[in-house]
């Protein structure tokens, strides 16, 4: 705790010419943050999730940007065909790595850093603004480090075909602490794809932690879609938010799949502010070893007429651990609304875990809302089916464990980004060689 209060008291001290806003936004980031403190377990939200070794870990922000060239053919591999993208190592843009050109009209795509000079009235007027530093702790340091990241915006009426790629990539050669925050506008009508992509370029030992928020804000009728993949070595730590605020008659469709990280959780927060906003929350988390893989969804119907479909699915080897804790909250005046949630989580050895909380809090009366969870085994008469005509034991497992994902990778349109996301899940099926997953 203290050495992330001197790390930030020192980064503020060394980027006193940032904006006013900025200063003002780390300054509340950092207060709050030290008023906050890490979470223990004794934390309800943090329950089942011990993030002693980020407080232990001893990381520090890069100063600089090492030379990244070296690392296009990684970028390569993480790269979708086609469409702007930036790409971030150790937190910081390489923009050698990067490529905007072609962008469709109504878009615009840039750094923060070069934002903060080009966009400045409208990043002071959104920046910080949905996703709150005095709501978690880490949020709160996320905002006392902020310096680097992305804007997407999409202004009124634009359509966008092409989806828009953030690479986030660590080297992995240090213990190095990133802090990216992307914020995203769209506007009145608009349309777009998003895709975060979070990996390492190597999976070695030394352990990285990666502290990243999102802030989404869609305007009446816009609609959005948002993928998140996390596959960083298998030593990281990651912690990510996803804070979104809703229009009118608004869409958005999130796909979070988490397959790296020795601890990884991933959050995702939407709100409705307008009548007839529309969200589908999809997540598939997979865990072997000793990963800890956390995910914690919330959704505020604060309006009525509105519509929420949640599915997380938890496929746990080993002695991995899953925790889902989702919350879907209907405010009296938020009459009509239809909200569903479903857990289920597959556990393949005897000593995997599986920890499941869905959540209703409903305080108007004309509602249609349900919640399930479910904690199993592969079914033993399937695999005997299987084993029955010839196929291998492991082979078994392993189809029977595709199937049970299956629903959330088909989920996924055909393209680039189901590829990648099943490429992703092919090493993590029981059976695929022990290595570390760097996408």
């Amino acid at each position: 705790m203290t050495r992330y209060l001197d790390v930030a008291s020192r980064f503020q001290k060394e980027s006193a010419s940032a904006p006013a806003f900025l200063r003002a936004l780390r300054q509340e980031g950092l207060a709050h943050f030290e008023r906050l403190g890490l979470p223990t377990t004794k934390d309800e939200a943090w329950k089942y999730t011990n993030v002693s070794p980020i407080a232990e870990g001893g990381f520090t922000p890069v100063a600089a940007l090492r030379d990244s060239a070296v690392l296009a053919p990684v970028v390569d591999r993480l790269a979708l065909v086609g469409g702007p993208r930036l790409v971030f190592v150790d937190g910081r843009f390489a923009p050698e790595l990067s490529s905007v050109t072609g962008l469709p009209r109504g878009l615009t795509v840039k750094p923060l850093g070069a934002a903060l000079t080009e966009d400045s009235a409208l990043l002071e007027a959104h920046l910080g603004q949905r996703a709150r530093a005095s709501e978690q702790a880490f949020t709160a340091l996320n905002a006392a480090l902020l310096e680097d990241g992305a804007l997407v915006h999409l202004s009124k009426g634009a359509l966008s075909e092409v989806p828009v790629q953030l690479v986030f990539l660590t080297r992995g050669d240090a213990a190095v602490l990133a802090s990216p925050r992307v914020l995203v506008l769209a506007e009145e009508g608009s349309e777009g794809t998003l895709v975060e992509t979070y990996a390492s370029a190597s999976g070695g030992p030394v352990a990285t932690f990666t502290n990243a928020v999102t802030e989404v804000t869609l305007g009446d009728n816009a609609s959005l879609k948002h993928y998140r993949l996390q596959s960083e070595g298998d030593a990281a730590l990651h912690v990510g938010g996803l804070h979104v605020k809703q229009g009118r008659d608004s869409r958005f469709v999130s796909h979070t799949f988490a397959f790296g990280g020795v601890l990884a959780r991933n959050e995702v927060h939407v709100s409705f502010a307008g009548k007839g906003g529309d969200a589908t929350l999809n997540g598939l988390y997979v865990g072997r070893g000793t990963q800890h893989q956390d995910v914690r969804t919330a959704l505020d119907h604060a309006v009525a007429d509105c519509s929420s479909r949640e599915l997380y699915k938890g496929v746990l080897d080993d002695r991995a651990r899953g925790t889902f804790h989702g919350l879907v909250k209907v405010r009296q005046d938020a009459q009509r609304t239809d909200a569903r949630q479903q857990n289920r989580n597959l556990l393949l050895s005897e000593h995997a875990q599986a920890d499941t909380r869905p959540q209703l809090e409903i305080l108007a009366d004309d509602v249609k809302c349900a919640h399930g969870a479910a904690v199993g085994r592969l079914d033993a008469q399937a695999l005997f089916y299987l084993r029955s005509r010839g196929i291998p034991q492991a082979e078994a497992e392993r189809l029977l464990t595709y199937a049970f994902a299956r629903e959330l990778v088909e989920a996924v349109p055909e393209g680039p980004v189901r590829a990648s996301v099943e490429s992703l899940l092919a090493q993590r099926l029981p059976g695929a060689a022990r290595t570390e997953v760097t996408a």
